[in-house]
């Protein structure tokens, strides 16, 4: 089941001041809400059924029934981050990416990495792709590889993605950075697939449909939004972790091809 607090940090920007403003009133004390059928619910939120419909579909849910079980879970297993009344703004803002830090430390990605790393050393060539939110990190990995003195391409246009798909390299290896895990992608990684190259999917959907495509696929999480002491909905960048997650990589694979180079000696 989608965890609420994580489905708004994924889709927050494709939300409308309408949709925070439910989520705000949801968030802000849960256990009301629990149970109530999309009319009484909506009556609450002083919003009509279908702009409600709308919101939940919006931040991933197949409905209204799937969003009210969603709900209950979330208030069942207590997933719910207010700040604390004695917090300052600071405080909270570092709260949650302290949370988030905290997550990528307990994912227990090592294994993983080194597994990519591996592909990357016999790769003939990597490509890193990212569009729209996901570009910054995509270049971030780029930058990070440059700065261990090896140098590959950032794809961040459909149209380069389009024109890339027309020349893929059974020998390459294709990092794909998408937050939400756009289905967009699930034809480029199936022509990939049917080459036999190597895709590593990064995101931050661990619902998503297309997560069992790639070679591997990395859900970091996703825990930036937070409700101030005021009530309102805010989310800081979530891609703090894409980003570290990029500059991990960089280590790790600058670290095993010296590791590499002095066992040649």
């Amino acid at each position: 089941m989608k965890n609420i607090e994580e489905s708004i940090t994924i889709h927050y920007t494709k939300m409308s001041k309408t949709d925070k403003a439910i989520f705000e009133q949801i968030l802000a004390a849960p256990k009301k809400f629990v149970g109530l059928s999309i009319h009484d619910l909506s009556k609450d939120l002083q919003v009509s059924s279908p702009t409600l419909l709308r919101a939940a579909r919006k931040i991933g849910y197949s409905g209204y029934p799937e969003f009210k079980l969603a709900l209950e879970e979330y208030v069942r297993e207590e997933k719910i981050s207010l700040a604390s009344p004695s917090e300052t703004l600071l405080t909270s803002i570092i709260s949650t990416y302290e949370k988030s830090l905290a997550g990528l430390k307990e994912g227990d990605l090592e294994k993983d990495i080194l597994e990519i790393v591996d592909w990357m050393n016999e790769a003939a060539d990597i490509k890193i792709i990212g569009i729209g939110n996901s570009a910054l990190p995509a270049q971030q990995l780029v930058y990070s590889l440059y700065s261990q003195g090896k140098f590959y391409e950032a794809i961040t246009t459909e149209t380069q993605i389009y024109f890339l798909q027309q020349a893929l390299n059974e020998k390459a290896v294709y990092f794909i950075y998408s937050v939400s895990a756009l289905d967009y992608y699930e034809n480029f990684i199936e022509l990939a697939n049917s080459i036999n190259a190597k895709t590593v999917l990064v995101t931050m959907n661990k619902d998503a449909k297309i997560n069992s495509k790639p070679t591997k696929t990395i859900v970091l999480p996703a825990t930036s939004t937070f409700l101030r002491n005021d009530g309102s909905l805010r989310q800081l960048d979530m891609r703090l972790e894409l980003f570290l997650f990029s500059e991990i990589v960089s280590y790790y694979y600058d670290w095993i091809t010296d590791k590499q180079k002095k066992s040649e000696k």
